[in-house]
């Protein structure tokens, strides 16, 4: 991975959040600036909530180019954008600051990243049965963005209380006409769902605790032919993606879409594209097991 050097007209870019001290990003982006030649560099931002306004305020001041947006600020920082995106008004969320004529622009890009996972892959959801595992940020904008652009044949959210995940499929429909259906992780009904669904994503944070090794679904709830997604990406090979591998399901964990996510960033923020065999995703998961 290559570093940046840092001049007097470095342009700022990074990531905001808390923690922030976890994240690839840097690694990402900065070698990303390097290998283009591009004057720019991404540094960690993290800061704590009661500060958050004075950041952007900050951010503002110093021309900064753009930067991401983490947990736990991806809805925090929406009242401070001077303009958002269609999907960033229908999510209620922002990955991905820009400023464009001196205004600052919030967008979310986690869609893109997770579509250009499936489609590097060679996976393509359009007219697929896919459901979605859990109920909370990561769920809500994926669901957004999948009926607000009509792909699949049929979406639903599955959660482990009823009355948590209704309201999510309820509003995903009401904003985007696109008729979402719910379940339960052990209902009859979701037996009958999980055996139809193409694709499978699972954004709960279930499989994430190496000293929990557990996954949302019973094997018995997969099947061979469909494709299991989980944005999880540490550790890389989840229960969940075991549980695929046994039966000979296809899948792939969260880090292509974390990377994907951040180069769509990354072209608003320098208006280039960063070529995705820049990167080699052994080497990225290395950087995170060391982490």
């Amino acid at each position: 991975m290559q570093c940046v050097k840092i001049k007097g007209t470095t342009k700022i870019t990074g990531l905001l959040g808390n923690p922030v001290k976890h994240s690839i990003s840097p690694l990402i982006h900065n070698h990303a600036f390097s290998s283009l030649g591009l004057d720019f560099c991404y540094i960690p931002l993290g800061c704590e909530p009661d500060q958050l306004e004075n950041l952007i305020r900050t951010l503002r001041a110093l021309k900064f180019a753009g930067a991401n947006v983490t947990i736990p600020y991806k809805s925090d920082v929406v009242p401070f954008c001077d303009e958002l995106s269609e999907l960033s008004r229908l999510t209620g969320t922002v990955n991905t600051l820009y400023m464009r004529e001196n205004k600052l622009c919030g967008t979310t890009t986690d869609g893109e990243g997770f579509l250009a996972a499936l489609r590097e892959d060679n996976v393509d959801p359009r007219g697929k049965n896919i459901v979605i595992l859990g109920n909370g940020g990561t769920s809500r904008t994926l669901a957004m963005i999948l009926a607000h652009e009509k792909i699949p044949a049929s979406l639903t959210l599955i959660g482990r209380n009823s009355s948590k995940v209704q309201p999510l499929a309820d509003e995903v429909t009401e904003k985007t006409g696109f008729s979402v259906q719910t379940g339960t992780f052990d209902d009859c009904e979701s037996a009958k769902l999980f055996s139809q669904a193409d694709i499978v994503v699972n954004c709960t944070p279930v499989g994430m605790n190496r000293n929990e090794p557990l996954s949302p679904l019973k094997i018995e709830q997969m099947h061979p032919n469909g494709y299991y997604f989980d944005a999880i990406y540490n550790p890389a090979e989840t229960p969940y993606l075991v549980q695929a591998k046994q039966i000979g399901a296809r899948g792939q964990n969260g880090l292509r879409m974390l990377l994907l996510q951040g180069l769509a960033s990354f072209q608003y923020w320098t208006g280039t594209t960063a070529p995705v065999e820049l990167f080699n995703l052994n080497e990225l998961l290395a950087a995170i097991e060391g982490k």
